[in-house]
């Protein structure tokens, strides 16, 4: 093992002890950190519909992106089982059309499910990475978040706090970063919040279709904009229940990356969801134009039994 390497162990390991909510909810927890959204909390998050405006923060589903060819994840692919060429045909008085489609979960706009990464063979709570098999995960799957996902919701639009349009791809997003920008929009985290980090990297992205660097390809990490390590102490603190960014993996990915430590310490240790590929510019411009940048978000995933992530549709209702 190399000295970066071993040296990034000690500093996962140390991270994993310090910010652990293993057994905080009961040995029985799946669910980890969306325990912070409480049903006062969804009072709060009401309160923030102003206008009544709802924003879907979803990828479009399409076979063409956001995952390149040797991605190893499979685009939304719809088909049509059922279609007015058939009812045309058959000369049916009264008729229908179907579709079906099939993706890989993690494809396009989602959350991971506390069984999707293993850090040291466990995963969330102390359970043995042998919980996820063939079948699916018989622990932390993505049904319990399924009625949990409505709450205040904060956007942080990074990009915008530094006067671009997107993060250059290898800026790791600070704690200072996330304070300053949350002040200059005048809007404070309260624990129960899903927070959203905007750096503006899938707006680029989807502006070059140069969809190649967006994602893992072979072996290969994108350099990404995202948060880093030194982000957690402060998002526990925080009492942040959820971050979604608009990217591929939420963390910073820098040209020497070799795997995502951010996934190892927040999914398995503090029970932290993670959502990614969220579509963030569009509520950023809604944001901006009116000065409010909390609103109430309602995220949750497609309740897949056994799953180790979910699809999702996140409205924000401003």
């Amino acid at each position: 093992m190399s000295a970066v390497g071993s040296s990034l162990d000690a500093r996962v390991d140390a991270l994993a002890r310090e910010l652990s909510n293993w057994g905080r909810w009961g040995d029985a927890d799946e669910v980890g950190t969306l325990n912070l959204i409480t049903t006062e909390k969804r009072r709060r998050a009401a309160a923030c519909v102003r206008s009544g405006t709802a924003i879907s923060l979803a990828l479009e589903l399409r076979s063409d992106q956001p995952q390149p060819v040797g991605s190893g994840r499979l685009n939304p692919q719809h088909m049509m089982v059922e279609t007015g060429s058939d009812a045309a045909v058959q000369e049916a008085v009264s008729a229908y059309s179907d579709d079906v489609l099939a993706m890989s979960v993690h494809a396009a706009s989602h959350w991971d499910a506390l069984s999707h990464v293993f850090h040291r063979g466990l995963m969330y709570n102390a359970r043995s990475c042998t919980e996820v098999t063939s079948a699916g995960a018989r622990a932390n799957d993505i049904v319990g978040y399924s009625d949990r996902l409505v709450t205040r919701g904060v956007l942080v639009d990074v990009a915008r706090h530094h006067g671009v349009a997107a993060l250059a791809p290898d800026h790791e997003v600070t704690v200072q970063e996330l304070e300053s920008a949350l002040a200059a929009q005048c809007v404070e985290l309260e624990a129960g919040d899903a927070l959203l980090v905007r750096t503006g990297q899938l707006g680029r992205i989807a502006a070059s279709s140069d969809w190649a660097d967006f994602t893992e390809v072979g072996p290969r990490l994108p350099l990404e904009p995202g948060i880093g390590l030194d982000s957690l102490s402060w998002l526990q603190a925080m009492g942040v229940a959820a971050i979604a960014c608009d990217n591929w993996a939420v963390e910073h990915i820098h040209a020497a990356s070799e795997r995502l430590p951010v996934h190892e310490v927040a999914i398995v240790h503090m029970g932290l969801p993670l959502g990614e590929i969220f579509e963030l510019d569009a509520l950023a411009e809604a944001c901006a134009g009116d000065g409010h940048y909390d609103f109430l978000l309602s995220a949750g995933p497609l309740p897949i039994r056994g799953g180790v992530g979910g699809p999702v549709n996140p409205i924000a209702v401003r």
